[in-house]
């Protein structure tokens, strides 16, 4: 995860280490927070955030008892990121393409469940939903004339192509940081919401929720300490992936 976590801004790296927190678990999460309190002004100190992060996540890929066994046989401990964000596919239910870079593997997951998301949705809901973002009634009624005509394969090419990349990226991470905060709770989320809307001036602030998420994500089971971790930093990190283009779609 270091690559992409070097991409992470000040606030970024303060959800992430809010995510982590946990007091019962091997983590040293008050080292964490002093880096997180000097990273900002000392680069050694960023990195060793860094290296720390991505080592608190893998620990979370990993169950207690095997992350001890492979501690004491002298091995890293966690698992790999790649086995993390396919496991975190699998419990979300969504397919991405294989090989490519963990960067890359991230976006897709992202961009996989936006589209599960959006295709979940009637015609009129997605309607609905646009207008309480405030995407424009002329724009949003070309999305789903479009939708109509040619039905709900690939929903997120069609935004992008009628929104643009960066009306289409706050709606992605608009959807996104709905999803996580349905997943720790919309208290928890509240400064995540706070930090979309400042980087997303156009979106609807009404509620403290900007996009109703559908059903389709209610029988999943997302309850379990690790999932809770690991599933809202992957989508987090896959976001964070996206602010400077899709790494897919780079020569």
């Amino acid at each position: 995860m270091r690559l992409i976590l070097e991409k992470c801004e000040k606030d970024d790296f303060v959800y992430i280490s809010t995510v982590l927190d946990s007091y019962l678990s091997f983590t040293n999460d008050k080292r964490r927070k002093e880096l997180l309190a000097l990273s900002e002004a000392c680069a050694e100190s960023k990195s060793e955030l860094i290296e720390l992060m991505d080592k608190q996540i893998r620990y979370y890929g990993s169950s207690d008892i095997a992350y001890i066994k492979r501690a004491l046989l002298g091995e890293d401990g966690g698992v790999s990121s790649n086995e993390i964000v396919e496991d975190v596919c699998e419990k979300l239910k969504v397919k991405i393409k294989k090989g490519g870079s963990l960067e890359s593997r991230l976006e897709r997951l992202v961009n996989s469940v936006v589209e599960k998301e959006l295709t979940s949705k009637s015609p009129s809901e997605l309607a609905e939903a646009f207008k309480d973002i405030g995407v424009g009634d002329a724009d949003s009624e070309q999305i789903i004339e479009h939708i109509k005509k040619n039905g709900k394969v690939a929903v997120l090419p069609i935004v992008a192509q009628i929104l643009g990349p960066k009306i289409t990226l706050g709606i992605i991470e608009t959807i996104i940081v709905s999803l996580i905060a349905q997943i720790i709770g919309r208290e928890a989320a509240k400064q995540l919401i706070k930090e979309l809307i400042k980087r997303n001036p156009w979106l609807n602030a009404l509620g403290p929720i900007l996009w109703i998420i559908s059903g389709v994500w209610l029988t999943l089971d997302l309850q379990g300490a690790a999932y809770r971790k690991t599933v809202p930093i992957c989508l987090y990190l896959g976001v964070v992936g996206l602010r400077d283009g899709a790494e897919d779609d780079k020569p």
